[in-house]
Order: structure tokens, then sequence, then C-alpha cells
């Protein structure tokens, strides 16, 4: 609410957008991108679509980020991003050529938005830290304890990730495909490491095992 407020208090123009689980925004180079977004709420992951099909993700990006990508250099590029939601997540779209040093009650906004942008590269961090695994499975651990700790919620010693995350957009993230996750999130389940509810939200149901898990595939 903090963001909406003060860019209705400085009489900045912009857009505000939900999206739902598994809603995406393709950003190019065209007009309508040359903005900045900022992550008021939700769970997104970004990621670069190369023309000949294939996917990197390069970020995960969580409340009070912002993403801020040059469009010139996209547009002489061979790929373009996709940002993909997690959950339900809100999104604020503005012109940053809109805000002036030289206006004194610009420069405190301009400030956040440096703090936002400081939050993005740690996401970038995160992501490189994941990608850092040789093997996909522990590619795949370390995003579920990720998860865990950023979204999970504790429930009777058990870790419940609220939302559907599903084995594609696991793919995505951790660079491999749907049937290698699925093998893999099976073999959790059978160490019962953990399971699924009826609405098929992750449930970590050992923390420490997870840390832990020696995966043979």
């Amino acid at each position: 609410m903090k963001w909406l407020n003060k860019l209705s208090e400085l009489k900045i123009s912009f857009h505000t957008f939900k999206l739902s689980n598994n809603d995406s925004i393709i950003y190019n180079n065209e007009p309508f991108n040359e903005k900045s977004f900022v992550i008021i709420s939700g769970l997104l992951y970004l990621q670069k679509i190369f023309l000949n099909g294939e996917k990197l993700c390069i970020a995960i990006l969580t409340k009070n980020t912002l993403l801020s990508l040059d469009s010139e250099n996209t547009s002489k590029a061979l790929y373009y991003y996709q940002l993909v939601s997690l959950n339900t997540s809100y999104i604020i779209s503005l012109h940053t050529h809109n805000l002036s040093a030289r206006k004194k009650q610009h420069i405190n906004l301009m400030l956040n938005m440096h703090k936002e942008y400081y939050k993005t590269l740690i996401a970038y961090e995160r992501m490189i830290q994941i990608l850092t695994h040789k093997y996909i499975k522990y590619r795949v651990i370390q995003l579920l304890l990720f998860l865990s700790k950023e979204e999970g919620n504790i429930i009777n010693n058990t870790i419940i990730i609220p939302f559907y995350i599903s084995q594609s957009n696991i793919g995505n993230i951790v660079g491999s495909n749907k049937n290698t996750v699925n093998k893999i999130i099976k073999s959790l389940e059978v160490q019962e490491i953990i399971c699924y509810s009826n609405k098929k939200r992750i449930i970590i149901q050992d923390i420490i095992a997870l840390n832990k898990a020696k995966l043979i595939l």
C-alpha cells in the first residue's frame, strides 16, 4: 500500500496489475515495456526465453523488489523476458523518467526504489545459488528450501507451501523438465520428506532431511 499511496500523493501515473497463478507478462522491446515494475505482493520468477525455445530463469522475485530491464538491449538480442506469477501477485508499473532528482518530493521515492533494486540484486544472486548446483535434484531441493523459508506456513511441525506450484514451473526455474522434476519429487515422497495435500500443496514433512537429502535416481 505504501507504493500506491506515495505515487498517488506525488501524482505520478502508474498502472496496477493483478496476476493469478501461472499468469505472465511478456517483456520485449515494445513501447509498453519502457517501464519499471514493482512487486507489491506475491511471488514470481523471471526467465529469458530465447528464439530457439530455450529458457533460463534468472530471478525469483518477492514483495518489494524492483524490475527494470533495458528494452534497447532486449531488442538487439535473440530473446525476450517473461515474468510468471507463482501465486496471486500485484504489480505496479511506472515510467521512471517521470521522476527527477531536482524535485525534492521525488528524492525519497527514488531512494526507496534504489533499496528495492538492491533486493532484486539479491534475487539474482539467489537464483545463481540454485543454478550453481550441478545436479537437478539439488536445484529442486534448494528451491523447495527457499519456498519454505519465504512462503511456508508452519503447521504441526510441517511446513506447507501455501500455493500450487506445477512441476512444469519447477522445471522452468531449475533448468529442467517436468519428467525429471516428477522423478525427483516422487523420490522425496518415498522417503517421506515431502508429500502433497488434498489441494496439491507441497508439505515439507522433514525440513532437516530435505536439507540433507541424497537421492538415487
